[in-house]
């Protein structure tokens, strides 16, 4: 790869564009002082990234734009160019040409190109470095650089050398691997901070979750336990709920169709009395009797109507006082018994059987007794005792009710005698009236009969609906539904079977209460946590392990580093020796590579033993900064802290450079430039007046050694040194006219000896 062309625009003292044209081999630029001519190697620097301003002889930034003259305004922006010919791709960007551009508004905006394509200053300086161009090295040596560089410290110079040697690729690389290892330590501290913080936070929500799973495997087999019993108590209350509601209705349509022959009786009877002549007697016991029937009749129906609200009243008064479902039911069996009794007394009654009627009263108030004694525990004041006893309202009215239902059927039997009487008289004009009378009569009692039965299945269907309510919310509550009650069919269970579920339930639930509620967003927030827990801990892992392989490739590198920089060091150093013998005839020269003092570590310095305990702790501290830097530096590698150049000219004892003359550190630091390009040749050389101080002789013997270079170099030359113009194939002359604005004049020295021939 060679240098093809440069073009300059707005840069400094070129206020229009200027275009250098180069081939391989020497190009020389002259011009008398203060032409611009050292302009074209700022020109090289600046496209190159320079960006220290001192160097491009300047204050700000924008001190590289033409600022104008006289008779010339201003420019707002400056530009350079630079062409490669890469037709061998040295660059490894599969392009023949390569033109790098940097531009420069007044603004304060800049810009990099490559290609005419916008790039950093990151990917240009990578892009030179593989090819050995950089603008820090030994590729552009401007005007003081020479006798600065060996007047530069020691570690000044390690980093030229460094760049001379081809490891700059390498530095940016391992740059880039440090760079990437900081960022990943702060990250991996990041993480462990990071999870410290959660980790106390994810213990408390695991405890947590596990309780919340306990307690979900608790609850799962409460409603197993639950479901179980209520499944059973439901079907069987529901099998018996249908069953007498079934009942119910075949004995009401029953009712309804003696309720029917009734009706047809009463009407036939009395259309066959219309027809008779009746005595006034006979016909006022028939309204009598007829009264007396309809009145038995509605007195039933009383009696029936309070026997429900009886049983109601003691289920309510049952369910207001939480009574379990089992001592519950005991009641309600009790209730019906005092009910069945009550049932046998009016039948006894009406027997008139005044010794089985004693004992029916003091079995009834045994039967009340034992409800009262159920109930004790669950009665909080003195009125609520009185719910079920005989003083009960309902009871007085039934009591009277069911007395006046017997006296009312004794006046119905004694009618029925006087009318038997009067009818025995009219037998024979009324014997088919009579005969209806009495299935009249017949059907009458079958009705009664009949509705007795329905009144008593309407109590216990009233008693049955209640308990079914009443068990449907407490499954609501407990279960939420009745929807799984009714899929599966549940085997009977006994009253021991009930009674062990009902301990079961109960003892789920206090287990329950011993847990106690947990937040439900528990569970979501452990999840959360865990993910970010398990996410973190990868991350350090990886980060670790990421940690360790940077690690190992900037070892890698440094060691990569030191072997190619120790060889090349080597090499400089024999051309050096070479190159200062030929330009001063003789003499000694030498390149020193100076190791780094190594300072004394806290664990090596004497121990006291009566140290405090806190002198060490101290002491421990500094130990491991002192460890932590040591492994920082091998990474950093600290191999060498400078380079110290050891110079004695023929004729003289001296090895400190300082004690050379002018002339002779010219001469000095043009050796080493020479062996630091013989040893590893750089595309392109800008030299800006380097052999200003040389005297004739010693020009050309410089003159001499550029030559023999430039078979492996182009060497762009600004000079006013006859011997070095001569060397040159191409000679560019730089001017200034009155506007204030450089001008380039080009000559071809092989054309120009045509002209001399002649």
């Amino acid at each position: 790869m060679f240098l093809e062309k440069l073009e300059i625009n707005g840069f400094k003292s070129f206020a229009h564009k200027a275009v250098l044209t180069f081939k391989p081999g020497i190009t020389a630029v002259v011009g008398p002082n203060g032409s611009g001519k050292s302009n074209v190697a700022d020109a090289f620097r600046w496209v190159l990234g320079e960006q220290s301003l001192k160097l491009l002889r300047g204050k700000k930034s924008e001190d590289v734009i033409f600022s104008g003259s006289d008779k010339k305004a201003r420019l707002g922006m400056a530009e350079v160019s630079l062409y490669f010919n890469n037709d061998n791709d040295e660059a490894g960007i599969g392009m023949s040409e390569i033109c790098l551009t940097r531009r420069l508004y007044r603004s304060g905006e800049s810009e990099y190109l490559i290609n005419k394509q916008k790039a950093r200053l990151l990917d240009i300086q990578l892009l030179l470095a593989k090819t050995g161009v950089a603008h820090t090295s030994y590729s552009i040596i401007g005007q003081g650089m020479v006798d600065a560089f060996l007047l530069a410290s020691n570690e000044e110079r390690k980093e030229f050398f460094e760049e001379a040697s081809g490891v700059k690729p390498l530095q940016i690389k391992r740059s880039q691997t440090l760079n990437k290892l900081e960022q990943t330590e702060a990250n991996l501290n990041l993480a462990t901070i990071q999870l410290n913080e959660i980790s106390p936070r994810l213990n408390s929500l695991t405890r947590q979750v596990k309780k919340l799973e306990h307690r979900a495997e608790i609850e799962k087999e409460l409603k197993a336990q639950q479901s179980a019993y209520y499944t059973a108590v439901w079907q069987d209350i529901e099998n018996n709920y249908q069953v007498q509601h079934e009942n119910l209705v075949t004995l009401t349509t029953t009712q309804e169709k003696a309720r029917a022959v009734v009706v047809d009786l009463q009407n036939e009877l009395a259309k066959l009395t219309r027809d008779s002549a009746k005595s006034e007697k006979l016909e006022k016991l028939q309204t009598d009797y007829q009264k007396t029937l309809e009145h038995k009749m509605s007195l039933s129906e009383q009696l029936s109507e309070l026997r429900i609200k009886q049983i109601q009243q003691v289920q309510k008064t049952v369910k207001h006082k939480d009574v379990p479902y089992l001592t519950a039911q005991e009641i309600i069996k009790l209730m019906q018994a005092v009910v069945e009794v009550g049932a046998v007394i009016e039948d006894n009654w009406l027997a008139k059987d005044w010794a089985t009627l004693e004992n029916n009263f003091k079995q009834q108030q045994n039967l009340i007794q034992k409800i009262n004694q159920l109930l004790q525990p669950f009665k909080d004041s003195a009125a609520e005792r009185t719910v079920v006893t005989p003083s009960d309202t309902n009871a007085e009215k039934i009591k009277t009710l069911e007395k006046e239902i017997i006296l009312t059927e004794d006046k119905v039997k004694a009618i029925q005698e006087v009318m038997k009487k009067e009818s025995e008289k009219e037998r024979d004009e009324r014997s088919q009236i009579w005969e209806i009378q009495q299935q009249y009569q017949k059907q009458q009692e079958n009705l009664n009969q009949i509705s007795n039965q329905v009144n008593n299945l309407r109590i216990e269907n009233a008693r049955l609906e209640t308990h079914r309510d009443d068990l449907k919310q407490e499954i609501l509550i407990e279960l939420g539904s009745l929807e799984n009650l009714t899929k599966v069919r549940a085997e009977k269970l006994s009253a021991t079977e009930k009674q062990n579920l009902t301990t079961d339930i109960s003892r789920l639930k206090h287990q329950l209460e011993l847990i106690g509620g947990i937040d439900p967003e528990v569970q979501t927030e452990y999840l959360t946590i865990q993910n970010r827990y398990d996410f973190l801990n990868t991350q350090t892992i990886d980060l670790s392990q990421a940690l360790v392989s940077l690690e190992k490739l900037v070892l890698e590198l440094n060691d990569a580093v030191r072997q190619q920089f120790e060889s090349s060091f080597k090499i400089i150093d024999e051309e050096f020796q070479k190159y200062f013998k030929i330009l001063f005839a003789g003499g000694k020269a030498k390149l020193v590579l100076v190791k780094p003092d190594t300072d004394q570590t806290a664990a090596d310095k004497p121990s006291n033993q009566t140290e405090s305990i806190d002198s060490l702790v101290a002491l421990e501290k500094e130990i491991n900064m002192v460890e932590t830097k040591k492994i920082r530096d091998r990474l950093t590698n600290n191999f060498y802290s400078g380079v110290e150049i050891e110079a004695t000219p023929p004729g003289k004892k001296l090895k400190n450079i300082g004690m050379l003359s002018g002339g002779e550190r010219a001469m000095t630091s043009i050796a080493l430039i020479c062996a630091i390009i013989s040893a590893h040749p750089s595309p392109f050389v800008i030299l800006d007046e380097v052999d200003a101080a040389l005297d004739e002789a010693n020009s050309m013997r410089f003159a001499d050694i550029v030559e023999d270079l430039s078979m492996h170099s182009q060497f762009i030359i600004i000079t006013h040194n006859r011997a070095t113009m001569e060397k040159a194939e191409v000679l560019y002359g730089v001017t200034m006219g009155s506007e204030g604005v450089s001008a380039l004049l080009s000559l071809k020295l092989e054309g120009a000896e045509k002209y001399t021939n002649r």
